[in-house]
Parts: C-alpha cells; sequence; structure tokens
C-alpha cells in the first residue's frame, strides 16, 4: 500500500470515529479497558473530542506527512504508528485521565521520528526543530497542558500522550535503518 493512502486511510478512520455511535466503542476508557475492551488501548487514538480537535489533528498530520515524505515507507510507517498507538494507549493508564481521545501523541512521535531523520541527513533546521520539541514537551510536563488547546479541544492536554509518542518516535528513529 502507497504511503498516501495508508495515510489516507488513517484520516478517514479517524473521520468516521467521530459518529457517536462508533465514537462510543473507539474511545480510549480505562474502564471499559479494564472490563476487557482492549482495543480502546489502539482506537483510542484515532477518536477525538470536537471537530476542532479531529481538524487540527487531521491539518497536523498532512503537514507531517508533507514535510518528512521523502523518509516514509508503508511498512515500516504502519509498524511505527502501531507501535506508537499501543504506547501512547499503555501509558495513559499512568496518567489521572479516566478517557483520551486524540492523535496528537502519533504526531509527536512521527514528528520526532522525522527530525532525527533531518538530523542523520544534515538537514541544517533538524536540530532547531528537536530543541523546539523537546522544550515543548518538557514545558507540558512541568504546566500540564496548554490552557488554550484544552479550551479549544474541551478536555485536558493529555501530554503523556505526547511524550509516549516522542519517545516511540526517538526509538524507532535510532534502531532502525538510517536512509540512504
Amino acid at each position: 500500500m502507497p504511503v498516501y493512502r495508508l495515510l489516507g486511510l488513517i484520516a478517514i478512520v479517524a473521520i468516521v470515529a467521530q459518529i457517536p455511535a462508533i465514537h462510543h466503542w473507539m474511545i480510549w476508557d480505562r474502564a471499559d479497558i479494564e472490563a476487557g475492551q482492549w482495543w480502546r488501548i489502539v482506537t483510542g487514538n484515532l477518536t477525538h473530542t470536537n471537530v476542532p480537535h479531529l481538524v487540527m489533528n487531521l491539518a497536523a498530520f498532512a503537514a507531517l506527512t508533507v514535510l518528512h515524505r521523502r523518509y516514509y515507507n508503508a511498512r515500516s510507517l504502519v509498524m511505527m504508528i502501531w507501535c506508537m498507538m499501543v504506547a501512547i494507549g499503555i501509558v495513559m493508564f499512568w496518567s489521572p485521565f479516566s478517557w483520551y481521545a486524540g492523535l496528537s501523541g502519533v504526531l509527536h512521535g512521527l514528528f520526532v521520528w522525522g527530525v532525527i531523520r533531518d538530523i542523520q541527513n544534515k538537514v541544517p533546521l533538524g536540530w532547531m526543530l528537536l530543541v523546539g520539541v523537546s522544550a515543548k514537551l518538557a514545558y507540558e510536563a512541568y504546566a500540564g497542558g496548554d490552557s488554550m488547546t484544552a479550551q479549544l479541544i474541551d478536555a485536558g492536554v493529555a501530554y503523556q500522550a505526547h511524550l509516549a509518542g516522542a519517545a516511540v518516535g526517538l526509538l524507532f528513529a535510532l534502531t532502525t535503518k538510517k536512509p540512504d
């Protein structure tokens, strides 16, 4: 499957996941997961709190797709996104949230992975972007997330998901074959 089709499929699933009857069965919900609905560990990453949240995440997803498209390989991208979703879903158990929705943890992971690829390819802005995302993650961990974003998405910012996604992106970038 070509990369753009894969990314388009993820976007379509995220849009369909906003249908209330479907959203109800996909959102990351601690009590439901503990009751045996394990799929929510992954599918919660594909749901969103509201339309502005969905639009914001899909716009960032599109921007990252364009920004780092030269590094993508569909097979490795599937594995990386899957691992990010699983890691985020598990890490959220150590957060104060009883439910979670959003693709932002995966977005942080893809961004970090792409920035490391930039650094490996000696792209001048790579280090600056890595410092910027590191500062953002540190600020969110210290402050608990951005209040403007929280107001826009009508939920608390799950910086734990951002950190988990970024960690998986970093791990994949440092342990997988470097680009030629």
